[in-house]
C-alpha cells in the first residue's frame, strides 16, 4: 500500500508530505516545460530509484503534473504531490521562482492566470526569435517544434536550438553570451509579482515555497555581500505569506543549506528539497553559487 492517501488537497496533509523523512524529490521538470522526459518516464524513473514522494513542478504550467499524478495513482508505493513552479518579480529579487504544492488544478483563478501567462510568453517569444535572427542566427518555427514538440517555449528552448545548430558549445553558453546582447537582454520577461503568485497559490488551495534562494546571487557577488540581500528577500516573502523555503537544492552547499534550514525553523516555515532535475544532457553547473 501507499504510505499516504492519494487525495490530499488539505494543506496540513500537504505540509506533512513536504516535510516527510522518506526519500523525496519535490522539484522535477518534464518536457511540458524545459525538461527532457515525459511525466510517465519521470514517475517510473524516480520510482525505480526508490523515491516515495515526488512532485513535478513545471514552469508556469500544470499539464505535466496532471499527467504524472494520474499515472502515479496506479503505482502503490509512490505518492505524487501536485506541483508547479511560477516565475515572479519582486523589488528585492530578480526572477523570483515560487513553487506551489497541492493546488486544486480545477481552480478558475489558477486556470485564468495560466492562460494569461501563456499568452504573454508567446508575445515575448516572438520578440526573442526576431532579435536572435537579427543578430545573424537562423532560428525557425520548425526548429522550435523539434524541441519537445513545442510544448513549452522560452529562453531555454532558444538556447537548445542555438546549441543544436552549432552556434554554442553547450546550451548554457547562450545565456552567457548571445542572450546578453542589448537587443535581447532588453526583452524583459513579464510575470506576476511575487505577492500575486503566493496569493494565487493560496486561493487555489496550495502551499507556496520559495525556490532555490541561492540563485538570487548576482554574478561576481561574494557570499558576504549576498547574505543581507538574501535575508531581506526571505523577510519580504514571509510578509507575503510564503509557507516554506526550498532549503535543499543543488545551488546551495552544505553550509548554505544549514543557514536556510535554521531560518525556516526560526520562523516556522516548511523546509523542502528537490533536485530541480531537467535533463541528463549538459546538466547545469551550480558551483558558482557555492563559492564563499
Amino acid at each position: 500500500m501507499s504510505l499516504f492517501k492519494k487525495n490530499y488537497h488539505h494543506q496540513q496533509n500537504i505540509a506533512d508530505l513536504l516535510t516527510s523523512d522518506v526519500k523525496s524529490d519535490l522539484h522535477i521538470h518534464t518536457y511540458y516545460s524545459d525538461g527532457e522526459f515525459s511525466p510517465e518516464e519521470i514517475v517510473d524513473r524516480w520510482h525505480d530509484q526508490g523515491y516515495k514522494i515526488i512532485s513535478i513542478t513545471d514552469h508556469d504550467g500544470i499539464e505535466g503534473s496532471i499527467i504524472g499524478m494520474d499515472y502515479a495513482a496506479g503505482i502503490e508505493d509512490i505518492t505524487f504531490i501536485p506541483g508547479i513552479e511560477f516565475d515572479s518579480i519582486d523589488e528585492t529579487g530578480k526572477d523570483v521562482h515560487i513553487l506551489g504544492y497541492g493546488l486544486d488544478y480545477s481552480s478558475p483563478e489558477l486556470r485564468n492566470a495560466l492562460t494569461e501567462i501563456l499568452m504573454v510568453r508567446a508575445r515575448r517569444n516572438d520578440k526573442l526569435m526576431a532579435a536572435i535572427n537579427a543578430l545573424g542566427y537562423k532560428v525557425t518555427l520548425d526548429d522550435i517544434g523539434e524541441i519537445n514538440e513545442g510544448r513549452y517555449v522560452g529562453k531555454p528552448t532558444f538556447a537548445k536550438i542555438l546549441f543544436n545548430k552549432g552556434y554554442t558549445s553547450d546550451p548554457q553558453e547562450a545565456f552567457r553570451t548571445i542572450f546578453r546582447e542589448p537587443s535581447i537582454s532588453k526583452i524583459y520577461k513579464e510575470t506576476l509579482r511575487s505577492d500575486q503568485v503566493i496569493d494565487l497559490i493560496h486561493t487555489s488551495g496550495g502551499l507556496a515555497v520559495l525556490a532555490h534562494p541561492m540563485e538570487q546571487r548576482r554574478l561576481g557577488e561574494n557570499f558576504e555581500e549576498f547574505l543581507p540581500r538574501m535575508y531581506e528577500l526571505l523577510s519580504r516573502m514571509r510578509g507575503f505569506g510564503i509557507d516554506g523555503i526550498e532549503c535543499r537544492h543543488p545551488s546551495a552547499n552544505e553550509f548554505q543549506t544549514e543557514l536556510l534550514e535554521e531560518y525556516a525553523e526560526k520562523y516556522r516555515l516548511l523546509s523542502t528539497g528537490g533536485s530541480d532535475f531537467h535533463t541528463d544532457k549538459n546538466p547545469r553547473d551550480f558551483s558558482s553559487y557555492h563559492v564563499m
